[in-house]
């Protein structure tokens, strides 16, 4: 009996960790499509300014407000692209928002 229990916690705790394993990915994923959720869709910028409003703007799918925690840039397609870290003040998820950069530099 006591094995038929242990089997049972065993296989309610992989099936909980596999839930939210898949829930983390299907945010992941939802975050990329978003508007400089990745290099593909980054936002073009025509200032500086724009960068910071849009970082202040950001919110993570938790609620939270995010804390941008670097930045770099990064070259590709011919364009140039600025990465800026970011960081959830709640649920301290991490994500990187990109702004195509080509328009401040021509």
């Amino acid at each position: 009996m006591i094995g038929l229990l242990l089997g049972a916690a065993v296989l309610t705790a992989v099936g909980f960790s596999a839930w939210r394993w898949l829930r983390r990915a299907r945010v992941a994923r939802r975050m990329r499509a978003l508007p400089g959720g990745s290099a593909a869709t980054a936002i073009v910028v025509t200032s500086f300014d724009q960068i910071d409003a849009e970082i202040r703007r950001r919110r993570c799918p938790c609620g939270g407000r995010n804390d941008a925690h670097g930045e770099g840039t990064k070259a590709e397609g011919g364009r140039s692209l600025r990465v800026v870290r970011l960081e959830c003040r709640f649920c301290e998820r991490r994500a990187a928002l990109y702004f195509d950069v080509s328009r401040l530099f021509h």
